[in-house]
């Protein structure tokens, strides 16, 4: 009975030795990530042109246990991981991976989409109206705005004076009191930086 116990006990022992052991076997085994010294892109940023952008790395370094800066090469110790769709304009992140001897090592870079620009045109710029024309009736006139992309949004700065609609079209009110008012087009589009005309509307 005292044999069983005891083999019973070594066996627990080398068990518990067995758990410890493995594991940190498997740690030390596995590649340890660490970060290349420098990695640089050839442009940071670009503009959105609908196209998919994939910028070129500049150069990736490490340093060696001399100090001494080294200068990977791509396909033999590293290779470029995009994201997908770069597209559209934004911030996306690039990573840099390690391979051959130097696998478990990282960099991600920054790369910026900036937005385009884009030509807008307001085929009104001025509307001027007596106050005696507007005394019996109200006056209209649509303005027409031509763009490349995007949705636009007409605001009044005396809605009572001045009203606009949805399609641009800008109503003087009968009544209207003299003065000089305005009105805002602004075109959001994704994509596109964003874009606001202004239209004077004068009742003299």
């Amino acid at each position: 009975m005292k044999t069983f116990k005891k083999l019973a006990v070594v066996m627990l022992a080398v068990m518990v030795l067995f758990t410890m052991t493995v594991p940190a076997m498997a740690a030390s085994s596995s590649p340890a990530k660490q970060t290349f010294t420098t990695a640089t892109l050839k442009k940071k940023t670009a503009t959105y042109t609908g196209k998919t952008k994939k910028p070129a790395i500049k150069t990736v370094k490490m340093t060696k246990k001399n100090g001494k800066k080294v200068t990977l090469k791509a396909g033999k110790d590293y290779k470029v991981v995009y994201p997908k769709n770069m597209k559209k304009a934004g911030t996306y992140k690039i990573k840099i991976k390690g391979i051959g001897k130097y696998s478990g090592y990282t960099k991600t870079l920054t790369y910026t989409i900036k937005p385009a620009k884009q030509k807008v045109t307001v085929s009104k710029s001025t509307i001027s109206v007596s106050k005696k024309s507007v005394k019996k009736k109200a006056y209209s006139q649509t303005v027409k705005v031509t763009k490349k992309a995007g949705k636009v949004t007409w605001t009044s700065s005396n809605p009572k004076a001045v009203k606009v609609s949805k399609k641009g079209k800008i109503t003087v009110v009968k009544g209207a009191p003299k003065g000089t008012y305005t009105v805002k087009v602004t075109v959001k589009a994704a994509n596109y930086k964003k874009v606001t005309k202004t239209i004077k509307v004068r009742v003299r």
